[in-house]
């Protein structure tokens, strides 16, 4: 049962929060994307692309982790969730001087084991942060490490291959092993953050494990709307998820290969704008309001990169400045779903559970795509160049999330008129 203190959030508690769960998230980051700084070439896994060989492997292993993570994270009682984050991260870490190690042969069984426990990662941090007052903000913090980091532990990477000539099979090891100690620092913080207050009850809802019988309960009542969220998230991932894993060999393919700061420069600008506008988020107190303010900011993306992309195409948008604006189309909604929706979907029904178990299912079905994908583009003998590839998911993706955003807003309306009660759920 969750311990609720009397009094509301202190300030200092609501930044402890951020900067936690923003350096733990980063930690981990360092473990899970640091080896994609290495382009592994020259190099063939039985006739296919080495590197496209080790994503693939590595996405596996953290998709089973999603689906474990389904019951798992739901299941988690707080008392355990410090110990389990160490314990995840650490075995991850090993598994990347495994990788370092090990022959060719087996180097992406090693990133498959990397990956296993790591997919669980953001649902233990997330579970300090769900059904607070300010989520969105304390969310923000920790969606930040999805842009940022992610291009920052790549640098380093590049910085430790380029400049001290490490390996491109040990890198990965060592990336992950500078950031560790921030990781067990910030464990730390989030550790010995408050709990929960009367006021954060009394506005979003009681944050409890939830069993097998009560998922399904969920599942019964709210099935259809969910299932539509679910579709748009298993696409967003997807499209993110390839942008992100192949950004290396997109400035390649654009020519500029030997700018490994311009990974982390252009993605400031996106981190950036897209927080700032998730983190407006959580000056909206109607849960129905902020959550459909998600949504129509998703659709508003999911157009933009359709027509965006679609200009680059046509030669009227530098390739810098598409990467940028895609970012941001891609991103916001992706971070809005992780800030806001599924937030403020569970509080507008206020039902008593957590928000790891809509995570769960969403990403082990998105990263389950996302594996799909990376087959699809190794094994269809398609000569599409990456960026080629990035540009036909972007308006393909684009367009279907456009048509189930709008029929699943139609949806949580019509529920919301059939039965009154929902609607006051604010």
């Amino acid at each position: 049962m969750t311990v609720v203190s009397q009094k509301y959030l202190p300030e200092r508690s609501t930044i402890l929060l951020m900067a936690g769960a923003f350096l733990c998230y980063t930690g981990m980051y360092a473990v899970r994307k640091a080896f994609l700084a290495g382009q592994y070439l020259e190099m063939e896994f039985y006739g296919m692309d080495f590197k496209t060989v080790l994503v693939i492997s590595q996405v596996l292993g953290y998709m089973f982790s999603k689906f474990v993570g389904i019951k798992l994270v739901s299941e988690m009682t707080s008392n355990k969730r410090a110990t389990s984050l160490v314990a995840l991260v650490g075995f991850g870490l090993l598994m990347l001087l495994a990788f370092a190690i090990l022959p060719i042969s087996l180097k992406p069984f090693a990133l498959f084991l990397n990956g296993l426990p790591l997919g669980m990662v953001f649902g233990l941090v997330f579970s300090y942060l769900e059904g607070r007052k300010n989520t969105e903000l304390l969310a923000a913090a920790l969606s930040a490490t999805f842009i940022f980091s992610t291009g920052f532990v790549k640098t380093v990477g590049l910085w430790l291959m380029q400049d001290f000539g490490v390996g491109e099979f040990i890198m990965p090891f060592l990336t992950g092993l500078l950031f560790f100690p921030l990781f067990l620092v910030s464990v730390r913080m989030l550790s010995s953050s408050q709990q929960r207050s009367a006021e954060d009850l009394s506005l979003r809802s009681e944050r409890l494990p939830m069993d097998a019988r009560q998922r399904m309960d969920f599942l019964r009542k709210h099935g259809l709307v969910f299932s539509g969220l679910v579709v748009v998230y298993v696409l967003l991932t997807i499209v993110r998820d390839f942008r992100d894993n192949f950004m290396v060999e997109f400035w390649a393919e654009l020519g500029m290969q030997g700018n490994p700061e311009l990974i982390t420069l252009t993605e400031i600008p996106v981190a950036v704008f897209v927080l700032l506008i998730a983190a407006f988020g959580v000056l909206i107190r109607d849960n129905r309001k902020a959550f459909d303010y998600g949504v129509y900011l998703s659709i508003a993306c999911c157009i933009g990169i359709v027509l965006l992309t679609m200009l680059f195409e046509k030669g009227a948008m530098s390739p810098i400045w598409w990467m940028v604006i895609n970012g941001v189309g891609l991103y916001l909604p992706y971070i809005l779903f992780h800030c806001l929706i599924f937030e403020r979907f569970i509080a507008m029904l206020r039902f008593t559970g957590n928000v790891g178990f809509l995570f769960y299912t969403a990403d082990a079905l998105g990263y389950t795509g996302s594996v799909g994908v990376m087959l699809f583009k190794e094994f269809s003998d398609s000569q599409v160049t990456w960026v080629n590839f990035l540009g036909d998911l972007n308006q393909i993706a684009g367009t279907i999330m456009t048509a189930v955003c709008i029929i699943t807003l139609f949806l949580i309306h019509g529920k919301s008129k059939k039965q009154p009660e929902f609607a006051l759920n604010t």
